[in-house]
């Protein structure tokens, strides 16, 4: 009877742990602007546009000083005085960095670098040059350069604007048309103390051997909005520049307690299935497999008839 239980027991355990372990292979990322979130506000698309991509967790490990494009868009967290000098060291070796940003914390990463602008934080809209409502405000004015080749209208959601405090030290790349105005009660409708004015939406800046680029919309990215206009056409003049090598800021993302260790857990399990059935020692290993399942079934089978014999049954 114990023997029953403990392998009663053994089983659920297992069971449970397979369960668990499914349930956070498959169950979908979720958060905004996240790499691996395919849903309508993640950023699976931009991901998905080059084979060389690279998620970053932590900037504890330095980042390369090769040509790369370093994504940062939609942060939610501040960024540390060590992290700036990474980003900073990054930059100066010739990286290409793009920060996406509107209303979040963005702006600790320009004051740490002494960028002669910021995000506003305050929302825009366009009286006129819009799709679907004033707040998808559409940019058609762009000045030229690598980043906006080719690219003729960009369509935004729910954007800021970009305050520029120098324009000596900062290139504007991109504008609103002359009818938008900073939308500070929300009605898509101008009111008398809201200015209607051409804003900045697009900057750069080199620092070192590198470029940053401003973009006052994380949504731009997002997977909803990038196939529109030339969205994607932007961002891949981007990673262009980035050698076409893209590494992901996932660090500054607001996401679950269990996130990372979930995308973890699914690099791991990937391994070992590319490791069993892709690599070249995948019959052998395969047959270790096979060989131990026959033992562990023909050892229950010795418990069980040694059990049967000392009790007689």
């Amino acid at each position: 009877m114990k023997l029953t239980s403990a392998r009663s027991l053994a089983f659920a355990a297992i069971i449970s742990a397979t369960l668990m372990l499914s349930l956070a292979y498959y169950w979908p990322i979720q958060e905004a602007y996240h790499p691996l979130n395919p849903d309508w506000n993640g950023c699976s698309k931009v991901a998905n546009a080059t084979l060389n991509l690279t998620l970053l967790f932590s900037y504890r490990i330095p980042l390369p000083n090769q040509p790369s494009l370093l994504a940062i868009i939609g942060p939610s967290t501040i960024f540390t005085k060590d992290e700036i000098a990474e980003i900073r060291s990054f930059l100066e070796a010739g990286g290409t960095v793009l920060l996406a940003d509107d209303f979040g914390t963005g702006n600790t990463l320009l004051k740490g670098l002494n960028v002669s602008a910021q995000f506003s934080g305050k929302p825009l809209a366009d009286l006129y040059y819009y799709s679907k409502a004033p707040r998808f405000p559409l940019i058609g004015a762009f000045s030229l350069s690598p980043i906006t080749a080719n690219v003729t209208t960009v369509v935004l959601n729910h954007p800021s604007y970009i305050d520029i405090t120098n324009s000596s030290l900062v290139t504007k790349l991109a504008s609103s048309s002359p009818f938008s105005f900073v939308d500070l009660n929300g009605n898509g409708r101008p009111s008398p103390n809201e200015t209607i004015n051409s804003y900045p939406v697009m900057v750069d800046t080199q620092i070192g051997s590198g470029w940053l680029i401003l973009v006052s919309d994380p949504s731009t990215f997002a997977n909803e909005m990038i196939d529109l206009y030339d969205n994607m056409r932007l961002f891949r003049n981007l990673l262009k520049m980035g050698g076409d090598s893209l590494i992901f800021d996932v660090a500054h993302l607001e996401r679950a307690p269990l996130t990372d260790s979930r995308i973890m857990l699914r690099d791991s399990i990937n391994l070992l299935r590319d490791f069993l059935f892709f690599s070249k020692y995948s019959v052998y290993v395969q047959s270790v497999i096979v060989a131990l399942v026959l033992v562990m079934g023909f050892s229950f089978q010795l418990v069980r008839v040694a059990k049967a014999r000392r009790t007689g049954k």
